[in-house]
């Protein structure tokens, strides 16, 4: 009998340890929740590109760094993108400060910039009595840069994600 008495306790023991993480499991799962109704869209946005270009010193020529480098005025750098059936192709030219800036095509969004590069093209009419006329590979200034993006700003009534490239030079005709 003591035996029988034992054997039940054990059971109700078993029993209430049961129901206790059979009712912890229940309380805890998570709430059954239904999907969107449409898939969340990322909004697409103009692009815009900037970059720096200089002249770089005889010293350095050949070498992958802006040291004693000079900002180049008048210098053009071209942005061309493959992702429409006629493509982009654009083309600025830098001002004082070296510094250009370029607000792409609207039909050009941030979908797309992966297939974009620029690179610089001329050095401008400013190297007529200077002799940066070489482009380096400095950033792939002669292949190509890829459009890193920076920041998003906003003109006028639209926003533009502003891409960053370079900077780029062009070196001197030097001989070593």
């Amino acid at each position: 009998m003591v035996l029988v008495i034992k054997a039940l306790k054990y059971l109700l023991l078993l029993s209430i340890s049961l129901t206790f993480i059979y009712t912890n499991e229940v309380s805890s799962a998570s709430p059954v929740t239904t999907p969107p109704s449409s898939p969340v869209k990322m909004s697409r946005r103009l692009v815009a590109v900037e970059g720096m270009v200089y002249c770089k010193s005889c010293k350095y020529s050949g070498v992958d760094n802006l040291l004693e480098a000079s900002p180049l005025q008048g210098a053009t750098v071209k942005l061309a993108c493959n992702n429409t059936k006629r493509g982009v192709t654009m083309e600025t030219k830098t001002d004082k400060n070296g510094y250009f800036f370029m607000l792409a095509p609207k039909k050009l969004t941030t979908y797309a910039f992966h297939t974009c590069r620029a690179w610089p093209t001329n050095p401008g009419p400013t190297t007529a009595t200077m002799t940066c006329t070489v482009p380096s590979k400095l950033n792939n200034g002669i292949t190509g840069a890829m459009l890193k993006p920076s920041k998003t700003i906003n003109i006028g009534e639209h926003d533009y994600v502003l891409f960053s490239v370079g900077p780029f030079a062009f070196e001197p005709a030097c001989t070593r």
